[in-house]
């Protein structure tokens, strides 16, 4: 939904340390994948020009990019993700759903059940039933359009009540895997939106393109602050903020003590 790395230059100066909540570039879509092997590496040279340090988490369209799959930031208070761990079919829309549903459950019967219920266990089946569907149907986990919606009312019934229960199964997520966290930061469905269950808010980026908007998480020492994304030829922070947690806040070591294990 970005075409060049230019687009975002402006996202990339105003960081020390940008994260990407994963899906960052379609890179197993054969008619896209040599343009978005060389945006990626645009943009990683751009974060080195500009200083700013670049962390890549995977999501289900780009399970191989990063070994990395969460953060737990700002003394855990903070937990990043993906989150298409969520649903046992990863994007129940979609037209390979049953195939990643079943990938995902032959990985997780072969795991111990430590191994199972634990967060590499999780996001590893997910890797796996992520990486089935364009292996069993090639390009068929192309992003959903609106017009494949419009043809497919089914998928229409999909999307929508995965919207409405999503804040509420992220919030049971968090509370068995990060249950210290005040904030999970999730990406996938693109609906943005922010949400208070119980003590924790739920915040969705959203997506830049439709159905919108794109949200951006400013994380530093007074704390947590979500603006919209505005294009004015390329993505800008707006400087209206949306959203304030000044509890999630960094320490004195700011976010790189927060990701000592992270290569970026």
């Amino acid at each position: 939904m970005v075409e060049t790395a230019e687009e975002v230059a402006p996202l990339v100066d105003a960081a020390s340390i940008l994260i990407i909540n994963g899906d960052c570039a379609e890179l197993h879509i054969n008619e896209w994948a040599e343009t978005a092997a060389r945006e990626l590496e645009s943009l990683r040279d751009r974060c080195r020009r500009s200083g700013t340090r670049l962390v890549l988490l995977s999501g289900n369209h780009d399970p191989q990019l990063s070994p990395d799959r969460h953060l737990m930031l700002a003394d855990d208070s903070v937990f990043v993700m993906h989150g298409d761990a969520i649903d046992p079919a990863l994007a129940p829309w979609s037209d390979s759903a049953s195939i990643i549903r079943d990938r995902r459950r032959e990985v997780e019967t072969g795991q111990p059940e430590q191994e199972r219920n634990s967060l590499p266990g999780i996001f590893h089946a997910c890797r796996e039933a992520a990486a089935a569907e364009w292996l069993v149907h090639g390009d068929l986990g192309k992003p959903t359009s609106l017009l494949g919606v419009a043809r497919k009312p089914r998928k229409l019934a999909a999307i929508t009540r995965f919207w409405i229960s999503n804040p509420r199964k992220v919030n049971a997520f968090a509370e068995t895997h990060a249950p210290r966290s005040r904030a999970v930061i999730v990406g996938h469905s693109h609906r943005a939106g922010i949400r208070r269950i119980g003590s924790r808010d739920i915040i969705n980026t959203g997506a830049f393109g439709i159905p919108g908007p794109a949200l951006g998480v400013v994380l530093d020492e007074d704390g947590l602050h979500v603006h919209r994304l505005v294009k004015q030829r390329v993505w800008k922070l707006s400087p209206i903020v949306v959203h304030d947690d000044p509890a999630c806040r960094l320490g004195p070591g700011g976010l790189a003590a927060s990701l000592p294990a992270i290569a970026g």
